[in-house]
C-alpha cells in the first residue's frame, strides 16, 4: 500500500515534531482547519498587566472569530495564560522565541508593552498592520497609529495620568487596538489542580463552614513599598472583621510577606488561617478562588482576585484608582491626599495609606459582602 507523505503546514493544529492533537495524520484529514487572520498580541510585562489586558481576546475574537492568536508573554507569566482557550499559541520570551518569530509573517501586531526592547521587537516583526507602541529611529516609544497617542501621552503627562483620566487600563488597551471596549472582563482558567493544594489546607485545618471567607493579601510587591498598608492596621482590622462578620480570616502572600504574615498570626488575638508564602503562582490563586472577599492593595493578588470574580476591597495609595476596573464587584479606597498618586517607589510619610483607617476597610468589606 502507498503512503502518502502530505502533511498540511498551513493546518492550525499541525505541531511538526509529534502528532496533532487528534492524533490524526494528514491525508483527508476531517479536523483541517487553516490558519485564520494571524495575530500577535506581544504584552509580556508585569504580571498583572498581563491578567488585566486579557479582555483583549474577547474583543479580538468578537472582531475575527477565525483568528489565529499568538501571546508573546515572559516566561514567568506563561502559567497564567497558558490554559486559556482563546490563546492558540503561548510563546515565551526567549532567545529561541526571538527566532522562531522572525521566521514568521503576522497579519497584525498588538503591540502593548512600553519598552524598548519588546517595542522594537514589534517593528521587526513581519506584518503588514501594526497597533500600540514601536521604537522610532531616536531609540524612543512612539505609537504606531493615531489610536494609540492618548495612552503614549498618559505616560509622560503625570497631570493627564494623576488628575483628568478617567479611563480605565481596558478602555484604554481597546482603544489602542482599535476595538470596541464592551466592559470585557478578564480571562482566566484556573485548572483544578491548582486548587488542590488550598482545599487540603481547608481540610486539615477544619475551616469552619458556612462562615464568610475573608482574604487579607498583606503585601505590596517589590515595586512599591509606597502600596504597603501599616501592619497594625491590618492587626486592628482582624478582629473588627471577626466580631462584626463572623467571618473566617485568611492570611495570604508570598516569600516577601513570610515574616509579616507570621507575626500577624502570632500577635493577634483572633483565630487566622496563615496559608503559607511558598505557594506556587497558581496555587496562590487557588487560595484566592476560596474566598468571598478580598482585601488587598493595587498588586497581582487583585489582578487574580479580579480575574477569579471575586469581590475585592482595593486600598489606593501611591497609584491611580481610574485605571482600575472592578466590574462592580467590590469597593476602590483612597483618600485622595494631596500629595497622591504619586507612583513614587518610597516615602518617609505614606499618609495616602496610613489615612485609611481599619474601620473604613471593615466598612467596606461588610458593604461588597452583602448579598
Amino acid at each position: 500500500m502507498k503512503t502518502s507523505l502530505l502533511v498540511e503546514t498551513n493546518c492550525m493544529f499541525f505541531k511538526g515534531e509529534k502528532p496533532c492533537v487528534y492524533k490524526r495524520v494528514c491525508d483527508h484529514c476531517p479536523y483541517f482547519k487553516p490558519f485564520g487572520l494571524k495575530i500577535l498580541v506581544i504584552k509580556c510585562r508585569a504580571q498583572g498587566d498581563v491578567l488585566r489586558t486579557t479582555p483583549i481576546l474577547t474583543g479580538l475574537k468578537r472582531a475575527y472569530p477565525d483568528s489565529f492568536i499568538t501571546w508573546l508573554v515572559d516566561e514567568e507569566t506563561v502559567d497564567l495564560l497558558r490554559d486559556i482557550p482563546l490563546i492558540d499559541r503561548v510563546l515565551p520570551l526567549n532567545n529561541e522565541t526571538l527566532l522562531a518569530l522572525r521566521a514568521q509573517r503576522f497579519d497584525t501586531v498588538y503591540s502593548l508593552d512600553k519598552d524598548p526592547g519588546l517595542t522594537a521587537l514589534a517593528g521587526l516583526v513581519d506584518a503588514p498592520r501594526k497597533l500600540g507602541f514601536g521604537l522610532n529611529e531616536h531609540g524612543n516609544i512612539t505609537a504606531f497609529t493615531p489610536a494609540a497617542a492618548y495612552s503614549l501621552r498618559l505616560g509622560v503627562d503625570d497631570g493627564l495620568k494623576f488628575r483628568v483620566n478617567q479611563k480605565s487600563y481596558q478602555e484604554m488597551i481597546f482603544e489602542v487596538a482599535e476595538l470596541e471596549y464592551r466592559t470585557d472582563d478578564y480571562v482566566f482558567v484556573l485548572a483544578e489542580a491548582h486548587r488542590k493544594r488550598a482545599e487540603r489546607f481547608f481540610a486539615k485545618n477544619k475551616v469552619p463552614k458556612g462562615r464568610l471567607n475573608i482574604g487579607l493579601n498583606t503585601g505590596a510587591g517589590a515595586k512599591f513599598a509606597t502600596k504597603q498598608w501599616p501592619e497594625a492596621h491590618f492587626l486592628k482590622l482582624i478582629p473588627k472583621l471577626k466580631t462584626r462578620l463572623g467571618a473566617n480570616i485568611f492570611l495570604l502572600g508570598g516569600p516577601r510577606e513570610k515574616s509579616l504574615n507570621e507575626r500577624l498570626a502570632r500577635r493577634t488575638r483572633a483565630r487566622v488561617f496563615n496559608t503559607g508564602t511558598d505557594n506556587s503562582l497558581l496555587e496562590f490563586a487557588g487560595f484566592l478562588a476560596r474566598m468571598d472577599v478580598v482585601v488587598c492593595s493595587d498588586t497581582l493578588a487583585m489582578h487574580l482576585a479580579l480575574a477569579l470574580k471575586k469581590k475585592t476591597v482595593v486600598l489606593f495609595g501611591p497609584t491611580c484608582p481610574a485605571e482600575i476596573e472592578l466590574y462592580d464587584r467590590g469597593r476602590k479606597l483612597f483618600t485622595g491626599a494631596d500629595c497622591s498618586p504619586c507612583y513614587k517607589q518610597t516615602c518617609p510619610d505614606p499618609v495616602c495609606l496610613t489615612r485609611l483607617s481599619p474601620d473604613e476597610v471593615c466598612a467596606a468589606v461588610r458593604e461588597v459582602a452583602a448579598p
